[in-house]
């Protein structure tokens, strides 16, 4: 399901697709569970040049695991914004983009005669994302001064990082960091940076032979062949950790420490508080 969302209280800079416009144009990929009940909400956040088509197999195993997925395609780094690879002065806006999507979504949900009507759990919601959008996640989700008090947990892949900006998570709030050790773009240094810089329960799952956006992009390329393993073992793990943090499984915690280390494939870091 696909929603068109324009945000009129904030502008699009100019950019080398066009000049400021007064708003912004949100398109939003909604990937639903079968069940009408009122589930948990996942918002998405691809990186630079990404698109939420690229996230289909992870999105869609996280909706039969019945949760709801949110991914904003955002306005000037999405892959069919002209120069979106220089657009990066853009991404200071996407934390807010996330918080207007969740707005948007969680009023229609409120909405008794909204299509989406009854279909999300507005006190679970948590954030993903892929590189600038694990920046953006990191941002509206552990950034104390600007974070989205809605969202209980988060999950970054490959997700840049500074240690120059504070980011200190309110005690409690849940933190997944997955990052691959051959990413040519963000180092395990800056991953484990960001694990440090969090406060339990944290996470961080170091994909050996694993590149930037390949094992978690359904693509498989030349320049990021997929390892094998990775797949099922990033799928299982963020859905024991959605279910332990978003649902309150109290077993589910168990099944994301067996299913997030595997000899050969990851060394994992845990301090679950």
């Amino acid at each position: 399901m696909q929603l068109s969302l324009v945000d009129g209280s904030r502008p699009t800079p100019e950019s080398v697709g066009g000049p400021e416009t007064p708003e912004r144009a949100i398109d939003v990929w909604l990937t639903l569970p079968s069940s009408d009940e009122p589930r948990p909400l996942v918002v998405f956040s691809h990186g630079m040049a990404g698109h939420p088509r690229k996230f289909e197999t992870l999105h869609a195993a996280w909706a039969e695991a019945g949760y709801a997925v949110a991914a904003p395609v955002f306005p000037l780094s999405n892959d069919g914004a002209e120069g979106s690879f220089s657009n990066t002065f853009d991404v200071v806006n996407q934390p807010d983009d996330v918080s207007f999507v969740l707005d948007e979504l969680l009023a229609r949900s409120d909405d008794p005669v909204s299509d989406l009507a009854g279909r999300f759990d507005s006190s679970r919601v948590g954030a993903a994302g892929l590189s600038a959008g694990g920046w953006t996640t990191y941002q509206v989700g552990v950034n104390q001064s600007v974070r989205d008090d809605r969202i209980s947990a988060a999950a970054v892949f490959a997700g840049a990082f500074s240690s120059e900006i504070e980011f200190v998570a309110e005690d409690g709030l849940p933190v997944l960091v997955m990052q691959g050790d051959v990413d040519p773009l963000i180092s395990v240094d800056v991953a484990e940076a960001a694990y440090d810089s969090l406060s339990s329960p944290r996470y961080l799952v170091v994909l050996h032979g694993g590149g930037h956006a390949g094992p978690f992009e359904d693509a498989d390329d030349a320049f990021e062949p997929k390892v094998d393993g990775h797949d099922d073992l990033i799928l299982a793990s963020t859905v024991a950790f959605w279910d332990r943090y978003l649902l309150s499984v109290a077993e589910a915690g168990d099944e994301l420490l067996v299913a997030a280390e595997s000899e050969g494939l990851t060394t994992l870091q845990a301090e679950l508080g």
